[in-house]
């Protein structure tokens, strides 16, 4: 074997540091662009898989052309192209605030309303950077490989260090870029690494060699792997690249319904995911040249990964039952800060999320080792690979995240992916080499399918119910549970969070009632948001009103209330599914908000708590904009008020507005509110009615209204916020970082 030239040896520790930084910058990128395409694609799941197969789809185009191309090169010409490659994205970084939000969100929104138009529009705004991003590991395997020996070794060591990059990339941006400095200063932010990275490889190129290494004695390799045997691993690789993000969308799931779906779960689980998958990278990158048959340990594996899993979910499921973790997350905020939450969260991800992340990490380097064998073809093959795991990914995402959850919900599609990972351990129990203990993964793999818990029983473990009666429904928008504590009574969960009540909260009656009730006439009303029916039931109650629409983005909660209803329930959601009054539809309240021709004389928003993900949307002073320009005129908005910011924010936007603690009321006309009007028209017979039919009690409507405190706010002028929450910078959702 030859040795590899002195200069190599020093410098290739300081390309593994700027690959690094290149995946720290691109995860960074895809958490704040995806938030930022979500205002033109919508934010319900379906546009998020959009963006996904988007982001993934150019990443696998760019992997496969510069596989193919870097193949031509020196290795000096990969390193550069390697450079120009973190230019071009930095570029793009640079621009893609403006592009993404004042061109596409603001000028292409009408186009919107097409699921094939949307995905269009965002993969061609994707493909640019996506495209670069995926011709980083050919060209820069190339530029770094000296000599097919060895090569699956430092292929896998610039991956690993790369996803490493990536996972303290997610971490960083999602926990403390963008809850500082807003998604378009955490871009910035991005494109300064992408910078350094291509000045540092442009200076790396000088000096190194400009032709082809000679790929060493052909002795001291395997014989040749013949294309048939690329295309093999390729399968197998697209298999294991869908099970793993598979995985991810069911721990997405979890491990947000146990933390209540707030900001930072999305980033907490991207990274540890990303954090574990580099551990193994980089651990099999080190004892790759122990593992004599790749195929055999390949498989096993996939098996050892998905029992780690299973492992996982399980566990979770007995130790709430065994007490060994909360009896219920969800009416515990762990995100307290305080250490012993911090302590659960922690362990919470090290059970679930690490252990099949870390061995699937293993994978990469294996199949490496057993394609490289040609140095002319080391670029095309890591392009072919790298393709196949980016295909499986978005494959994994779409099926598990659209289709699976959807037809099996969360407890189905995690067994049906331990089917997948239990046919890998049969596979590597096939045959006289067969690992001895690889029986225990296969055996932990069929006890799975067999006495793993059903959806209802698993969900009703984990929101801390033992006996109690309660509704559960699940879809690829999102899980909601109705916990009953009688024949008519309950408490609604959506994602993890407790919601509502039934019978109605006089709160949400409140806010259903007092826009209409302030309006002199409220034909037309819009509720953002359903939850168990209060508000926008109390939004109805003017008789002077012939139309209320609620929009709802989950939909298993409307399921749940059906069921309800089915099942014998009343409380006013009867009257709210059937009476035509009411239009109850599925969508993203934004976004459907914004493709409405119609005007509204008033419009309520029951929003989600501001530290909730997305939560920002329903938030920003561009939102309360557009809510203003779709008001009838004369019309007013009726919103909580959260928190302070969320009073500047709206104060910066209306004219004109009125506080009826702790509602907003605002509008661009002078605010009709008079307390002793408001209690006349609770006197009326039909308005007593209605609210009887729910079980709101009157007396105590009537006191709160008189008992609350009202302010004049503005009074014909807007009052400029010092920091509002943006669409660029949702503060309040970002509450950790909230000064």
């Amino acid at each position: 074997m030859t040795s590899e030239p002195q200069s190599d040896a020093l410098r290739r520790p300081a390309l593994f540091v700027l690959f690094f930084l290149s995946g720290a910058a691109a995860l960074i990128y895809q958490t704040a662009w995806h938030r930022l395409l979500g205002l033109f694609a919508g934010a319900d799941t379906i546009a998020a898989a959009l963006i996904v197969g988007a982001f993934l789809l150019g990443l696998g185009i760019g992997s496969l052309v510069a596989g193919f191309y870097a193949d031509r090169l020196s290795r000096r010409a990969s390193l550069v192209a390697f450079a120009i490659c973190e230019v071009g994205i930095a570029a793009f970084a640079l621009i893609s605030p403006w592009l993404y939000y004042d061109v596409i969100y603001r000028e292409l929104l009408p186009l919107s309303s097409s699921r094939a138009v949307i995905f269009a529009i965002v993969f061609a705004s994707l493909l640019w950077p996506t495209f670069l991003m995926g011709c980083s590991l050919p060209f820069l395997s190339k530029a770094v490989v000296s000599q097919i020996s060895g090569s699956a070794k430092l292929i896998g060591w610039l991956y690993g260090l790369n996803t490493l990059g990536a996972g303290v990339g997610a971490f960083v941006g999602g926990w403390f870029l963008i809850g500082t400095f807003g998604f378009d200063k955490a871009v910035y932010v991005g494109a300064a690494l992408n910078l350094v990275v291509a000045a540092g490889g442009l200076l790396l190129a000088r000096g190194l060699d400009l032709t082809v290494a000679s790929p060493g004695p052909k002795a001291a390799i395997a014989a040749p792997a013949g294309e048939d045997v690329v295309w093999r691993w390729s399968l197998l690789v697209f298999i294991s690249g869908f099970l793993i993000v598979a995985l991810q969308i069911v721990w997405y799931r979890l491990v947000g319904v146990l933390l209540q779906s707030n900001g930072y779960s999305f980033s907490l689980v991207l990274a540890v995911f990303l954090l574990g998958d580099a551990a193994g990278l980089l651990v099999g990158a080190r004892v790759i040249d122990r593992i004599a048959d790749p195929r055999r340990f390949f498989f096993l594996m996939q098996g050892v990964a998905t029992t780690l899993a299973l492992c996982g979910a399980w566990y979770v499921y007995f130790a709430i039952g065994a007490g060994l973790l909360p009896s219920s997350f969800v009416d515990r905020d762990l995100m307290s800060g305080k250490p012993a939450d911090i302590a659960v969260i922690v362990f919470l991800l090290l059970i679930v999320v690490l252990p099949a992340s870390f061995i699937m990490g293993f994978s990469f380097p294996v199949v490496q080792k057993a394609v490289q064998r040609d140095l002319d073809l080391l670029g095309s093959r890591v392009g072919l690979v790298q393709l196949a795991n980016i295909v499986g990914n978005s494959m994994g995402s779409l099926v598990a995240g659209l289709l699976l959850l959807d037809m099996v919900g969360t407890a189905g599609t995690l067994k049906l992916l331990v089917a997948i990972g239990l046919a890998f351990a049969l596979l590597q129990l096939a045959g006289p080499r067969a690992t001895r203990w690889a029986y225990l993964p296969a055996a932990v793999l069929v006890a799975g399918l067999l006495f793993f818990p059903g959806g209802d029983a698993f969900w009703r473990r984990l929101h801390g119910l033992k006996e109690e009666k309660a509704i559960i429904a699940e879809d690829k928008t999102g899980l909601s549970l109705l916990k009953m504590s009688g024949a008519d009574n309950g408490r609604l969960y959506i994602q993890g969070h407790s919601q509502s009540q039934l019978p109605f909260t006089t709160v949400h009656a409140f806010l259903g009632a007092i826009g209409p009730l302030t309006h002199d006439e409220p034909k037309r009303v819009l509720v953002i948001g359903s939850g168990t029916g209060g508000t926008p039931y109390a939004a109805g109650l003017n008789p002077a009103t012939e139309k209320v629409r609620v929009i709802e983005i989950v939909a298993p909660v409307i399921e749940t209330l059906h069921d309800y209803v089915n099942e014998g329930g009343r409380s006013g959601i009867d009257q709210l599914l059937a009476n035509k009054k009411f239009e109850v539809v599925v969508a993203d309240g934004r976004h459907a908000l914004a493709h409405d021709a119609a005007r509204y004389d008033v419009i309520e928003a029951d929003a989600i708590l501001p530290k909730t993900a997305l939560s920002g949307l329903l938030n920003s002073q561009e939102f309360f904009r557009q809510v203003r320009a779709k008001l009838a005129p004369g019309g007013i908005y009726v919103q909580w008020a959260p928190t302070q910011r969320s009073i500047e924010t709206f104060r910066s936007v209306f004219p004109y507005v009125t506080m009826v603690h702790p509602a907003m009321i605002g509008s661009d006309r002078p605010i009709p509110y008079a307390r002793e009007k408001v209690l006349a028209l609770l006197e009326r017979p039909e308005i007593a009615a209605h609210l009887k039919a729910a079980r709101v009690d009157r007396d105590e409507l009537q006191k709160w209204i008189e008992d609350k405190k009202i302010e004049t706010l503005n009074n014909g002028q807007v009052v400029a916020a010092t920091s509002p929450n943006t669409d660029f910078f949702p503060r309040d959702e970002y509450y950790l970082n909230r000064p």
